[in-house]
This record gives structure tokens, C-alpha cells and sequence, in this order.
């Protein structure tokens, strides 16, 4: 087995690690990174965020869209050095050209996720960076010099250790759980669950509705109580209901006990809902029910809506009651689906849950245990909503790691 001594070792070659391995040589050029990384090639994970364009920040990103036991504190402490302006200006300097769409949400000029990683390579191969790819973790040890990593083939010791190994979510397809290391250093964890993740329910409508979408205001409610409320477009697939707004619920709807409550017509009120339908019945007396949506929703949607308020399509309007009427009119307004229980990180962007955020320091991410060990990036107890936070969280706090190594 090789030995071999270095300045500082980072677990992961994702957004964090990168971010971090390069300002840290760039601190201290005399000196030697190591990334050591899972799968074949550093920042995989970059290459399939934002649909592969990677949406790597967001403006105006602040403490109220993320997540986590004390993470007000800490993102207030953060973006005061590494805001998104902070952030891009240094993507820039890299030569990376960005450009930002009208939800403030920044994206590479070309549109393509390539350009962020080519730029943090090419980074990368100026700097004294050492990458070592294809390699597994098998043990974590304190030395009085610093840090004992140990792989297969490789002792390595280091006088800096930066754990930026991820979460359990990992939908660019690797299995992904540094629990066990990060327990070995005596770290301790909340709960992991899948977050910016589509939201399995139970319904038999569904599988009518796969691969339809709706712009609806989306409610979160647990034991009668608003969780959250989300507005956007909502995409039905055969088992779950998905898009921005359900990934932005996600976090709390996967721990079950939940429901989701859609409106699929926001901007009427109650009684503008119930004039509006009367009257479509009224004009159609002589149709069946199942044209009674016509020009108003996809024809699936209102076939479920119809089926949910025990109302048979093949029946004529003129047949229907007012009471009813009333009964679809709430589904309308207050469609109703159970979210199930899920563990299912496969389709999850982000984990919510981590090592907790009072173990560390905030305004340099070095762990409140160890000396020389610092955390960042999603292997935190910090997520954000969907829409850039988390690339931003990422590169933020791999910035501030490696500042301070």
C-alpha cells in the first residue's frame, strides 16, 4: 500500500469540494490538495442540475430559503463575504459568462452545465490539485499530525481534512452514504430524507394523469395545520405529483402524516368558482359532464376532477344537482391527495438533514471537534428551496473552507 503526506485532503469532487480544493491552493500554492472522489470523474453531479443547464445561483438568495436546525444563523453569517454577487464575480474571473432569467435564477451563458465544471477543471490543472478518482473511503482517523485517510490502495495523511462528501441524494446515479465516516469522527447527525424530490400519493387518478401538468397554488397540510404553500406549475406522473413547487414542499411532505391540497384555480374566489362552473353547466345542458371543462382544463384533469366528486362523465349536465355542483367546485378549489411515506432518495436533488450546524464554526466551516476538520456543502444539516440555493450554499461554503485552511 502507498503512503503519501499532503497539505490537505477533501472527501468529495463535487461543487463544494471543488470550490474549496481551489481557493484553498490558491491560499497556499506551496502545497498540496488532494480530492478524493467516488465516482470516475470529479463534479458528475453539476453536469444534471437545472436540466443540465445548472442553475448555479440565485439572486437575492437569503437565510428565509433554506433549511435546517440553525441555519438562519449561519447563512446570515456566510453571505456576508459570500453572497451570489460574491460568487459569480469570482465564476467570472474564471472566465465563466452567466446570465440570469426573470426569477433571478443564474445559468451558464451557454446554457449548457459543462461550462461551470470545464471552468473549475481547468482551475484545477493550474493549481497544485491532485484528483484522485474511482476511490472508496474505508477509514477516518485522527493523528496527532492531523488526518489518516485510508483507501484500498492509499494511506494518506493530511494536516487539513474537508468532509464535502454529499448527502444520500445522488440522482446522478451513485450510491452515496458518508454517515458511517463522518459517525467514526464522533459527528453527530439528524435524520436524512429526500428533498427537491417528486412527492409519491395515493390516488388512482394518477395513472390518467401521468405526464400532464397544471398551474395550481399547492398546500401542504399536516394534522390540519399549513406546512407550506407553494405556487407553479404541477406535473402528475404515475405515482407522485411533481415540479418546482412540489420539490419546495418536499422536504416536509416525505416525513408522511401529510396532505396536498391543490387549487387549481387560484386567482377566483369560492363564489367566482361556483358562478363560473353553474353557468358552464347551464350552457351545456344538453352535453355530457365530460365536456364540461372545455377550454378551462386538460381533458384528463377534468375527467379526475368529475370521477373524485362522484359525478359520471357520461352523464348529462342538465341532470346535475346543485349540491353537486358544490362537490366539484371544492375539488376545484381543494383536490385532495394523501402523500405517502418515503425513504426514496433515487429522484431526490438534495438531502434535508446532516451533521447538525452546532458542530461547526460558522464563519469558517471548521468543525467544533477536531481541529484541521472542516464540513461543507450538502453533508450539512442545510438545504435550500429549488432554484439555484443549493449550488449557491455549495460554492459559498466550499469558498469560505477553503479560505481558511
Amino acid at each position: 500500500m502507498k503512503k503519501r503526506s499532503v497539505y490537505a485532503a477533501i472527501i468529495g469532487g463535487g461543487a463544494a469540494g471543488l470550490m474549496c480544493a481551489i481557493r484553498a491552493a490558491e491560499n497556499h500554492p506551496e502545497q498540496t490538495i488532494v480530492i478524493l472522489e467516488k465516482a470516475d470523474r470529479v463534479g458528475k453531479k453539476i453536469l444534471v442540475t437545472g436540466n443540465g443547464r445548472c442553475n448555479l445561483s440565485h439572486i437575492g438568495a437569503d437565510a428565509k430559503s433554506y433549511h435546517g436546525d440553525g441555519s438562519d444563523m449561519l447563512i446570515n453569517i456566510l453571505f456576508k463575504k459570500y453572497h451570489p454577487d460574491a460568487v459569480l464575480s469570482y465564476f467570472h474571473a474564471l472566465g465563466l459568462l452567466t446570465h440570469t432569467d426573470s426569477e433571478n435564477r443564474v445559468y451558464p451563458l451557454s446554457n449548457q452545465a459543462s461550462s461551470v465544471l470545464d471552468v473549475l477543471r481547468m482551475r484545477i490543472a493550474q493549481l497544485p490539485i491532485d484528483t484522485i478518482c474511482n476511490t472508496d473511503i474505508r477509514r477516518i482517523q485522527k493523528t496527532a499530525e492531523g488526518y489518516e485517510i485510508m483507501t484500498p490502495e492509499l494511506k494518506l495523511c493530511a494536516k487539513k481534512l474537508v468532509v464535502a462528501a454529499g448527502g444520500k441524494a445522488d440522482y446522478a446515479g451513485r450510491d452515496n452514504d458518508s454517515r458511517e465516516l463522518l459517525r467514526s469522527l464522533g459527528l453527530s447527525m439528524t435524520k436524512l430524507s429526500p428533498s427537491l424530490s417528486p412527492v409519491k400519493v395515493k390516488s388512482e387518478l394518477l395513472k390518467s394523469l401521468k405526464g400532464i401538468r397544471a398551474s395550481a397554488k399547492v398546500t401542504l397540510i399536516r394534522d390540519k395545520k399549513i406546512i407550506k404553500t407553494e405556487r407553479g406549475e404541477v406535473q402528475f406522473t404515475e405515482n407522485a405529483l411533481s415540479g418546482i413547487c412540489i420539490f419546495n414542499l418536499s422536504r416536509h411532505a416525505n416525513s408522511g402524516g401529510c396532505e396536498i391540497h391543490l387549487n387549481l384555480l387560484p386567482d377566483f374566489t369560492d363564489e367566482q368558482v361556483e358562478q363560473e362552473i353553474t353557468n358552464r353547466f347551464k350552457r351545456s345542458s344538453k352535453a355530457t359532464c365530460g365536456e364540461l371543462f372545455t377550454g378551462m382544463f386538460h381533458k384528463n384533469i377534468g375527467l379526475a376532477l368529475l370521477k373524485s366528486s362522484g359525478i359520471k362523465p357520461s352523464a348529462l349536465c342538465k341532470d346535475i344537482s346543485n349540491k353537486e355542483i358544490r362537490t366539484l367546485c371544492r375539488h376545484i378549489t381543494d383536490w385532495r391527495f394523501v402523500c405517502e411515506e418515503t425513504r426514496d432518495f433515487k429522484k431526490a436533488q438534495v438531502t434535508a438533514g446532516g451533521v447538525r450546524l452546532s458542530e461547526i464554526d460558522p464563519y469558517t466551516f471548521e468543525s467544533n471537534r477536531h481541529r484541521g476538520l472542516y464540513l461543507i456543502g450538502e453533508v450539512l444539516d442545510i438545504d435550500g428551496d429549488c432554484g439555484g440555493y443549493n449550488l449557491q450554499f455549495a460554492f459559498a461554503s466550499g469558498m469560505c473552507a477553503g479560505d481558511h485552511l
